[in-house]
């Protein structure tokens, strides 16, 4: 067993998570998860739920995020998480 599997979930970085998921997969779902990403990657610009940012667009979406972040105008993760959980019954 590698040492991230062996890792309290609570401890664990996303990154450390998601690799102890794929570390143990099957390889039937790892080849879903694989076209399924190249899906979202490679698909025509009108299906794309996000539009590409280039560096000014996106330091300026990040400008005005750390402002209202500032101005407390969040919401704590806890909360969205608690919220996803009774959205999504999780």
């Amino acid at each position: 067993m590698s040492a991230v599997v062996a890792m309290n979930e609570e401890t664990r970085s996303t990154l450390e998570y998601t690799i102890s998921l794929l570390e143990t997969m099957p390889e039937d779902k790892l080849k879903e998860i694989q076209n399924y990403i190249q899906y979202i990657i490679f698909r025509d610009d009108e299906t794309m739920p996000f539009k590409p940012l280039n560096e000014e667009e996106l330091v300026k979406q990040l400008t005005e995020s750390m402002k209202k972040s500032d101005m407390g105008a969040t919401t704590p993760a806890n909360e969205v998480s608690q919220r996803m959980r009774e959205k999504y019954a999780i």
